[in-house]
């Protein structure tokens, strides 16, 4: 409840504004397409940023000539 409170209250600004943003877009994205198509989207947000994360720790261990596997281990 404190955590909730906090966001609510703006304590932590930062924090708040991320969330009451991400908050506002979601509401943005629905109203202007279906929610199955909003949720294809951020599924695909996230499936990219997760494949260019790992593309980016294959690089930086080959650069640096390191054996730590792979990242999402």
């Amino acid at each position: 409840m404190a955590g909730v409170e906090s966001l609510i209250y703006w304590r932590d600004v930062k924090k708040s504004g991320v969330v009451f943003g991400a908050g506002l877009i979601t509401l943005l994205a629905v109203s202007c397409f279906s929610v199955i198509s909003v949720l294809a989207y951020l599924s695909i947000l996230l499936l990219t940023g997760a494949i260019a994360f790992r593309i980016y720790k294959t690089i930086m261990t080959a650069v640096h000539k390191t054996n730590e596997g792979h990242p999402f281990k």
